[in-house]
C-alpha cells in the first residue's frame, strides 16, 4: 500500500496485515519492489519501503522530477471516457510546500523527511512541464482550461516563473488557474501570472480573524496583506477565489460571523466556507484535542466539510449556524449590505435542509467562473458532472469509519 495514508498512518501494516507499505515518493520504490519480487528477493533495504521486520527504512526523494515520466493519463480516460468530455485538464509542476499551516499534512511530511540534504521543494523545468502540456493537449483533446494543481504554484517571482511567463502563452496559451499564498501576490507576480495567461488564482483566507489565522492557523499574514493580495490580482484582470474555514479549534459562531464579513470584503469571484474537518496527526486536531474540544478517539473518515463541526464545545445552534453559513455564505456575497440583517437571520434558522440544495447550486454555477469551457458540452454529460460537482453539499450524512484501522 502507498500514497499518503501509510505515510502518515504506518501502523496500517498491521491493522491490514500487509507485506510492505511505501513512505513518500514511491516513483523509484515501486520499480525497485517489482524488481525484488521478481527476483524472489526480500523486500528489506528498499528506501520508502517499510516491512513487518523493517519498520523503519531509509528515506528517499525523487529531487529530479524531470527523470519522471508523465503520468499515464490512458487507465483513467479507459476507466471513465466521460472524462474525456471535460474540458479541463491538471498538472503538476512541484512537489513540497514549506509552509506550516496547522491543517496540512505538509509541515508532518516536512518534518518526516528532513534532513540528510534532502530537498522537500522540487521543480519541474519549464521545457519538461510545457512538453507535458503540449503532449495531453495533442493526446487527449480538447483542452480548454488548464489547472496547475501545485499547493502553491508561484512563490517567488524567480527566474522559472520569468521563463514560464514568457513561453507558456507563446507555446501553449490556453487560459490556466493555480494557487498561490497570498503574502506571495506581489505586484511582480501578479504581473508575471497575467502576462503567462492566469485567468483564476486561488488565494485561502482560511480565517478572516487575523489572531485566529496566525495564532491557531500560523499563517503568519495580516489582514493587510491578505487584503492587498487580492487588489493586486484584481488590478491586473485575474480573477479571485477562495476558502475560508469556520468552526476551528479554540473559537466561537460569532468568529465564524466577522470572518464572513472580512471574505466578503475582498470581492473574490468564488468565495467559500468550509467546516474544519479534524485531521487526525495535523497540530490543529493535536491543539484541539489538548484544549478539550475535540475527543482523541474521534474519527473523521467520513466528515466533510458541509457537515456539522465535530469540536463538542459547540452548541446544535452553533453547529446549525456554521452550515448555514457554509451555504448562504456564498451568496450573500454577493447581495448588498442591507441584505446583512436577513443574512444574520437565516443562519440561526432550522431551515438548513433547504439551504443545502440552494448553495450547492449556487456554488456549481459559481465554478463556472473558476473553471470556464472546462463543463463537458454535451447535455447528459453535462448534468453527470453537475450532479456530481452538487453531490459535495447535498449528500446524506453516513456512519463515520475508523480511517486509523
Amino acid at each position: 500500500m502507498g500514497g499518503p495514508h501509510p505515510t502518515f498512518f504506518p501502523e496500517v501494516l498491521d491493522s491490514l496485515e500487509l507485506d510492505a507499505i511505501c513512505i513518500g515518493d514511491g516513483d523509484k520504490a515501486i520499480l525497485r519492489l517489482l524488481d525484488a519480487f521478481a527476483a524472489g528477493n526480500d523486500l528489506t533495504g528498499i528506501p520508502n519501503i517499510a516491512t513487518p521486520s523493517a519498520r523503519v527504512p531509509t528515506k528517499e526523494i525523487v529531487s529530479e522530477l524531470d527523470d519522471l515520466p508523465f503520468p499515464d493519463r490512458e487507465v483513467f480516460y479507459e476507466a471513465s471516457p466521460d472524462l474525456m468530455k471535460v474540458g479541463i485538464r491538471g498538472f503538476m509542476t512541484m512537489r513540497g510546500c514549506p509552509h506550516k499551516c496547522t491543517y496540512c499534512f505538509n509541515h508532518a511530511y516536512n518534518k518526516l523527511f528532513k534532513g540528510d540534504g534532502r530537498k522537500l521543494l522540487r521543480r519541474r523545468s519549464v521545457d519538461n512541464v510545457l512538453a507535458e502540456i503540449k503532449m495531453v493537449i495533442a493526446d487527449f483533446p480538447q483542452v480548454r482550461f488548464v489547472r496547475f494543481v501545485d499547493d502553491v504554484f508561484a512563490i517567488f517571482a524567480d527566474d522559472w516563473l520569468r521563463e514560464f511567463a514568457d513561453r507558456y502563452p507563446r507555446e501553449v496559451g490556453i487560459p490556466f488557474y493555480c494557487l498561490v499564498r497570498p503574502n506571495n501576490m506581489s505586484e511582480e507576480i501578479a504581473q508575471l501570472l497575467a502576462k503567462a495567461g492566469c485567468l483564476h488564482v486561488g488565494m485561502a483566507v482560511e480565517s478572516g480573524v487575523e489572531q485566529i489565522r496566525n495564532d491557531i492557523m500560523k499563517r503568519n499574514m495580516s489582514d493587510a496583506v491578505v487584503k492587498s493580495a487580492f487588489a493586486v490580482a484584481h488590478r491586473y484582470g485575474i480573477r479571485t477565489s477562495g476558502n475560508t474555514m469556520i468552526a476551528i479549534p479554540g473559537t466561537k459562531a460569532e468568529d465564524d460571523y466577522n470572518s464572513y464579513l472580512f471574505t466578503r470584503s475582498l470581492g473574490m469571484t468564488f468565495p467559500s466556507f468550509g467546516i474544519f474537518v479534524p485531521f487526525p496527526r495535523t497540530e490543529m486536531t493535536e491543539y484541539a484535542v489538548q484544549i478539550g474540544v475535540l475527543d482523541p478517539e474521534f474519527d473523521c473518515g467520513n466528515l466533510r466539510p458541509s457537515l456539522p463541526s465535530a469540536l463538542n464545545n459547540y452548541s446544535e445552534d452553533d453547529k446549525r449556524f456554521q452550515q448555514n453559513l457554509v451555504f448562504l455564505g456564498p451568496i450573500f456575497c454577493f447581495l448588498p449590505d442591507f441584505m446583512l440583517p436577513v443574512l444574520k437571520m437565516l443562519l440561526r434558522s432550522r431551515l438548513t435542509p433547504l439551504f443545502k440544495p440552494l448553495g450547492g447550486a449556487f456554488v456549481t454555477w459559481r465554478m463556472t467562473k473558476v473553471f470556464p469551457n472546462s463543463y463537458p458540452r454535451d447535455p447528459i454529460t453535462f448534468l453527470k458532472s453537475v450532479f456530481r460537482a452538487m453531490g459535495h453539499f447535498v449528500a446524506p450524512e453516513t456512519k463515520p469509519i475508523n480511517i486509523r484501522r
